[in-house]
């Protein structure tokens, strides 16, 4: 037969179970609390460093659009530029030909000043006429498809889209065109002649900028794989977009809400949902230009960026932690006793020392005597020497011949102060009771009988303790007693 267990060892196993239970739990919530506030920090300073990333690249976009702006005015305004585009068709061999000859060289001026200009066209309504910083079109249609094209358009639609409509400080999405049998990506700055009444649409400032400008912006941004980056109208319309190759979001973005929840002066980042991910979205309104600079970024990417330490390292040092705490606790177990809360005064120390221990173990009580017997030779020590002015722990170690890191440990563990708050509070309660019985002692006497150098130093402590300085003690001592 097998012999059940008593209940005594069923009761001991199911504690012990439930013990074991409830530190694995405590220790998962720890765990997870850890893990979560460290997850939490990391996160958040990788969106404040992107953030500045983001920025930064904001600010350099936004200078860039307003100097094409800036040198755009500059040109509508010049003389020269102004005869082309208000001087009717040139008949061949006439001299107002000249016009159009310095009106191509304030373009092939302007052209080489900033890095972003790819190409310059100036459109005279009255003449029919297109001039680039390069060439002249002097018959758009028959010269559009071999000398420039727009991606997707036949000279009648490129007509509606870019020369017919009132323009002002617009920025067109991004376009491919050809020029001299080179495709390049461009942006499209247009504007309205005359400056000052664009309803009267008398010619049209059309700037191409280089895409490869903005993409060496945009740039450091890709640290993460699937960022996508936007640049929009006021509008909501998309000018400007870098994606992940391998997916289309256009759409999805659009349509998404985005641009609803984004303010003209914001730019705290937020969190937002495409196509049910998170993803951590950065504003940056490009205030010149009236557009916004947007960027997302989802959030797996962030995680994904966390390194393995970050996951590893806190359930090591909570195991660290718990192994020492529970060594601690055994250590102080076999070698502490649970002493009072407060601080004792001198009676009360001595008392507590020296009155006789009942209700305890032998092998407790010699423990304890020992102690009482140390601690009543420190505090005669003390009450022998401190007149002393050179008095220190070291010096107290040296006479009782003990190691100063044990006597230091001894003095808190026992007496519950460091050696200097004691040594202090017994000189001052010393230089308190010499006052009470004798008010005529001078204070510099009286610091040096309780072992203060300085006077200084002694009227600072007594003030500190007794919220009066020696002297105004000694007024309301004679004020009480009624004695010189």
């Amino acid at each position: 037969m097998v012999k059940a267990p008593s209940s005594g060892k069923k009761q001991h196993k199911r504690f012990f179970s439930l013990y074991t239970v409830s530190a694995v739990i405590i220790f998962v919530i720890l765990l997870i609390f850890i893990e979560y506030g460290v997850l939490y920090r990391f996160i958040r300073s990788k969106k404040s460093d992107y953030q500045n990333a983001v920025m930064q690249a904001g600010d350099r976009l936004n200078f860039t659009m307003r100097e094409m702006q800036r040198l755009s005015h500059m040109l509508m305004i010049n003389a020269d530029v102004q005869g082309f585009v208000t001087q009717g068709k040139v008949e061949q061999g006439s001299s107002d030909i000249q016009k159009i000859i310095d009106a191509q060289r304030q373009l092939s001026y302007v052209k080489p000043v900033h890095p972003v200009l790819e190409d310059i066209f100036v459109y005279s309504k009255t003449s029919d006429y297109l001039l680039e910083a390069d060439n002249a079109f002097f018959d758009i249609d028959a010269m559009y498809s071999s000398l420039f094209e727009f991606k997707d358009l036949n000279s009648g639609q490129w007509r509606s889209r870019y020369l017919r409509p009132v323009y002002m400080n617009k920025w067109m999405a991004e376009t491919s065109v050809t020029a001299n049998g080179v495709s390049r990506t461009v942006l499209i700055f247009a504007q309205t002649f005359p400056l000052q009444n664009s309803s009267a649409n008398t010619g049209k400032l059309m700037m191409l900028l280089k895409s490869s400008h903005f993409d060496s912006v945009i740039e450091p941004l890709f640290v993460y794989p699937r960022t996508q980056v936007f640049i929009a109208d006021s509008q909501k319309q998309v000018l400007f977009m870098r994606t992940p190759k391998d997916a289309s979001y256009t759409q999805s973005v659009t349509e998404s809400g985005v641009f609803e929840r984004i303010e003209e002066d914001s730019v705290a980042p937020f969190t937002h949902k495409i196509d049910g991910k998170k993803y951590a979205a950065f504003v940056r309104p490009l205030k010149s230009s009236n557009t916004f600079f947007i960027v997302l970024v989802p959030f797996a990417d962030i995680l994904k960026a966390v390194p393995l330490r970050y996951f590893l390292l806190p359930p090591l040092i909570l195991i660290v932690i718990c192994i020492c705490a529970f060594y601690f606790i055994k250590f102080l177990q076999g070698r502490l006793r649970f002493m009072p809360k407060r601080a004792l005064s001198f009676s009360e120390e001595r008392e507590a020392f020296f009155s006789p221990v009942q209700d305890e173990e032998p092998e407790t009580c010699t423990v304890q005597d020992a102690d009482s017997k140390t601690v009543g030779r420190i505090l005669s020590y003390i009450e022998d020497n401190y007149a002393n002015a050179l008095l220190n722990l070291s010096q107290m170690a040296e006479d009782f011949n003990i190691k100063e890191n044990f006597l230091y440990y001894f003095f808190r563990s026992r007496i519950h102060k460091s050696f200097a708050q004691y040594l202090e509070d017994f000189r001052l309660e010393k230089a308190k009771s010499i006052i009470e019985s004798d008010i005529t002692e001078p204070v510099n006497t009286l610091a040096e009988k309780c072992g203060y150098a300085n006077s200084q130093t002694f009227r600072r402590a007594f003030k500190k303790k007794y919220g009066l300085t020696p002297s105004e003690f000694k007024q309301r001592v004679f004020a009480e007693s009624g004695e010189l």
